[in-house]
């Protein structure tokens, strides 16, 4: 189980090199973002590109968020325990950090706390859908 973490934090940092800086990720998203939109204006497309990029560092890091809630409970019939998301949110904040000092030693990337604010969002979002899912199984 922590194997598929410790793969999944991989691809994070993978993601987070050179190339997937913004000036690499226009070369796909802009024409993608073009062909869904066919009208976006240049200053339209720029702000959809960045929200793009904005909604991957959150969703990375709901998906570790669920993974590390997974990996803590093992295949075992276990309910949603709050151990498991304070262990799960105190990870992602520090992969986060962790996530940021790594773009500050990229070339292209440049590191923003702003990020790390979306990556801990995105943690905290997971760890509610855990939380409510649990609640409403055990109301049934």
């Amino acid at each position: 189980y922590w194997a598929v973490v410790a793969l999944w934090m991989g691809l994070i940092s993978y993601l987070s090199t050179d190339a997937f800086s913004a000036s690499n990720t226009h070369r796909y998203l802009d024409p993608l973002l073009r062909w869904i939109f066919p009208g976006l204006s240049n200053p339209d497309l720029i702000r959809m590109h960045s929200w793009v990029r904005k909604l991957a560092h959150f969703a990375e890091f709901f998906v570790l968020s669920g993974l590390v809630v997974w990996a803590q409970r093992a295949g075992r019939p276990i309910p949603w325990r709050r151990q498991w998301a304070r262990n799960a949110l105190l990870l992602v904040a520090a992969y986060a950090g962790i996530d940021e000092l790594h773009q500050a030693l990229q070339r292209n990337r440049t590191p923003a706390a702003a990020d790390s604010a979306i990556d801990l969002l995105g943690g905290a979002a997971a760890q509610a859908l855990l939380y409510l899912r649990h609640r409403l199984a055990s109301r049934g």
